[in-house]
Order: structure tokens, then sequence, then C-alpha cells
């Protein structure tokens, strides 16, 4: 797998639904809960629920600079400065901020971000990899310029329904949207390290349409965060945003905020040294970037590591996995799996969610 992949920051917003962890973990003050960082955003959102503490984990240490950036700034800062110094809002002042923030970081930390004050100038909501693919694709669908702004305002799903399939489930949309999909581009033009891993025979294709259909056809996309991302780039001012980013949460995510520890670590090796015994696992989509062999020893050290019938919720999005045949222990909720799968707003992943129930000895 790319190495370069782990060493720059790939997320900086968030392109998950938060709210279907919350509905599968079911957090409260009691729980302990290992969380993969990504963008840092689902351990914040998750911080709404109090829990006693969140193990924070990612390989790539630049994803976890990111995540310490963002909690140096709850700590420090207003909301309304929150909001201008990472991106949301319009701001000239985002290295003033940040020097009122840099002391809270870590040494390592803060030697990335003083050599990086670019991001920073630019706001760091949307400084990853995934974002900057994600406006080069919306610059590649210039034709449908006005098409998308036209659809991503609307605010009756009706009127939404049929502009979608008038505007976009044509043959000139399909082909655009063909190469978009085609897997020789996501290995060597978008260098993502994961594609390497979905089945010849799966379609990225075929997939990724029906799921947008399902998104066009079930939300709207004018108050949807994630679709407010890869159709125009940026959140828009009527968009219902990521829980850590709204105003009602502010306080209550700073005054949980230390509850957050960071690791930079392989989920395995981390797993297999802790003596925490988690009661909640928000696992992302790791799939997606796991060989079946790493998956598998990840899932061992997963259970391992878990608490009796901690609660698990894991994404997959174009590699389909099924830790329920390597391990009895894994008791997945079908019922639940097919709940999130339909009200979650992104609308492309599929869902592993369930139990941990271990095998005692007689």
């Amino acid at each position: 797998m790319s190495q370069k992949f782990f060493q720059k920051i790939n997320y900086s917003s968030s392109n998950e639904d938060s709210e279907s962890e919350r509905k599968a973990l079911r957090l409260s003050p009691l729980d302990i809960v290992f969380c993969i960082s990504g963008s840092g955003a689902r351990s914040l959102d998750l911080l709404v629920d109090s829990p006693q503490k969140i193990i924070s984990l990612d390989f790539n240490k630049t994803q976890n600079f990111i995540l310490e950036l963002k909690i140096a700034a709850y700590k420090h800062l207003t909301y309304k400065e929150f909001c201008q110094f990472i991106g949301l809002n319009d701001s000239m002042e985002r290295i003033l901020f940040f020097e009122r923030i840099k002391d809270s970081l870590s040494d390592n930390c803060k030697l990335y971000w003083l050599k990086h004050h670019k991001l920073i100038e630019n706001g760091i909501l949307y400084c990853g990899t995934w974002e900057r693919i994600q406006r080069k694709l919306i610059k590649f669908s210039f034709l449908k310029r006005k098409t998308i702004h036209k659809l991503i305002s609307i605010n009756n799903l009706d009127a939404q329904q049929k502009l979608w399939k008038e505007g976009f489930d044509n043959l000139v949309w399909r082909f655009v949207f063909r190469i978009i999909c085609n897997k020789f581009l996501w290995l060597y033009i978008f260098r993502e390290p994961g594609a390497r891993l979905i089945p010849k025979n799966f379609s990225i294709y075929t997939y990724m349409k029906s799921r947008l259909d399902y998104m066009a056809t079930n939300f709207n996309l004018k108050t949807n965060h994630f679709a407010n991302l890869i159709f125009q780039g940026y959140y828009g001012t009527d968009c219902v945003l990521p829980h850590h980013l709204r105003e009602e949460n502010f306080e209550l995510i700073r005054d949980n905020i230390n509850n957050i520890e960071i690791v930079t670590n392989s989920m395995s090796d981390y797993l297999s040294n802790t003596e925490n015994r988690f009661t909640a696992f928000s696992l992302s989509d790791f799939s997606s970037y796991a060989s079946k062999n790493e998956y598998k020893s990840c899932w061992e050290k997963i259970i391992d590591a878990a608490a009796p019938n901690a609660r698990f919720c894991e994404r997959q999005f174009l590699v389909k996995q099924h830790p329920e045949t390597l391990f009895a222990s894994i008791q997945r909720n079908a019922e639940l799996e097919e709940y999130l799968f339909k009200t979650d707003i992104t609308s492309i992943y599929t869902f592993c969610a369930g139990k941990i129930v271990k095998q005692t000895s007689i």
C-alpha cells in the first residue's frame, strides 16, 4: 500500500454521517470508545453523547495532527472564532488564531502546522486530498454547473427528484460518471490505495450510481452536509452541519474535549497492547484499506480488547467483508444495519453493526 497515502491529510471534513454511529453505539457517560480518527469529525461528533473516554486512533500522524489542531481550537476560541479558523466561515485572521492556540499542541503537531501555514491560511476544513478531488470533479462537471446549483438549492423533495431524473439520468451524465468511476482513475490519478482491494467483478459505476440515485430521491440535498460537499465542495449556509460544527453543541463538546485521547499507531498493534476494555467501537470503513489477512487480524484484536457485549459499527464502502464468518463472537444486527443503510445521509455505505459476545470457557 502507498506510504504517501499515510503521510498526508487525506480527509479534513466529514464524509460520513455520524448520526449512524450514534444510533448504533448508543453511548453513555460510562462508555470507553475506540474510534478511528480520519478527519476527527466522528470522534468529535461522538462527544455530544459524553462518553467517559474516546481513544481516537490513526496510523496516519497527519490525520491526528488535524484532530489535535481542532481540539486546540475548541479549547481556546469562541464558536465564531472557531468557525472562522477552520474555514467554515471567511476570515483573514486564521494565522492570528493559530498563534493563540499553537502552544497547546504537541511539539510534533506544532512543527507540522508551522511548516504548513498555507493550509491554515486557507482553512483546514477543506484541505484534505478527498476534499480537493471533490472540487476537481465539480470543475470536471462544468457542463452541469447550473443544474447542480439548482439541484442543491431546491427545498421540495418532489421537485428535486424530478430535476435529478431530467438532469442526471441521461446519456451525457452517465458517460461522465462512468469516467469518474473508472478504476484506473481511482488507482493512478486519485491514487486511492484501497482501490486495489475492490473485487474485479465489482462495478464501481453501478454501485455509485444506484447510491447517488437513492440519495437524490430520498434526502433533501440542500440540507445534506455530505451532498453539499460532493456537489459544491463546501458546506452551504442552509445545510445541517455535522454535530461537532453546530453552535448548539459547541460548549458541550468543549466540556468533553479532554475525553479524547489521540493515538498514532496501527489498529492491530495498539489493541494488542492496550489495557483498555472498550464498550464501543467506531471503525469507519477500515476494510477499504485492509487485506483479508489484515482484516481478520484486526477483528481478532478488536474482540480481545472488547468488554462483554461491546457494540460496534463498521462502515463498508466498495469492499464488502463478513467478519461474522470469521469469529462466532461477532453478532450482527441485520435490522439495525438495514435501518442505518436506509437512513445514513451519505447513502454510499453499507453497515456491519451489532455486538461482540465473547465465548466463556467452561
